[in-house]
């Protein structure tokens, strides 16, 4: 029994991922989501509490992957800032690898958030500028970054970065000729993190070794 209500609650979930990434939490009905599931209307309310429970499973469910490599890359004490945030790049570009919905989520809540999933995306956000912002500070307190560096555009800066693409990614295609990879997500983190770099190592572009090798 456990089993089965489990399975269809995964089952809700995704189902309900790309029509509400798709149409936004307002543009999906209820009626919409138990056809696409093939269950009855009660389901839901039993399952999430309603259309708003739901959404905010979803959520999370396209989330958790955040706090996760957060974790990650805060357990490597032994990595430099400029090694967590390579690490941390690195997960980036596999967790929009994975779930190619996240970046629509997350622009749809930044520029119309609802009161069942602003909240959710903005404790998230808050947790990585936390961490980049922390690495960055440190960086520069140990002379790995440049002195004047303001670490809080820093953070903007290498959060856009990392998720720009990823949020305009079919525009782009049309606008730019993209050469075509099976790892296209972490070959442009990998390029686009290597000119960061570049613009915050206390030292010149050619002289950027050691952990950031990977990206010269």
């Amino acid at each position: 029994m456990i089993s089965l209500e489990n399975d269809t609650r995964l089952n809700l979930i995704a189902v309900a991922t790309p029509l509400f990434a798709t149409k936004g939490f307002a543009g999906v009905s209820i009626r919409e989501l138990t056809v696409a599931a093939q269950i009855n209307v009660s389901a839901i309310s039993y399952y999430f509490n309603g259309k708003e429970g739901l959404y905010q499973a979803v959520l999370k469910e396209q989330l958790a992957p955040i706090p996760e490599a957060l974790q990650l890359a805060k357990d490597r004490e032994s990595l430099s800032p400029t090694g967590r945030l390579t690490f941390y790049a690195e997960q980036v570009a596999g967790i929009h690898a994975r779930r190619p919905f996240l970046a629509r989520f997350i622009q749809s809540e930044i520029i119309n958030p609802t009161e069942y999933g602003g909240p959710i995306i903005e404790s998230h956000l808050a947790q990585a500028f936390h961490f980049m912002n922390t690495a960055l500070q440190e960086g520069v307190a140990t002379g790995e970054f440049r002195p004047d560096l303001d670490s809080t555009y820093a953070t903007i800066s290498l959060a856009g970065i990392l998720n720009f693409y990823f949020m305009t990614r079919p525009l782009i295609q049309k606008l730019l000729p993209l050469t075509k990879h099976t790892n296209s997500e972490s070959q442009y983190t990998a390029h686009a993190f290597r000119v960061y770099l570049q613009g915050i190592k206390n030292c010149p572009p050619a002289e950027i070794t050691g952990e950031s090798n990977k990206y010269t």
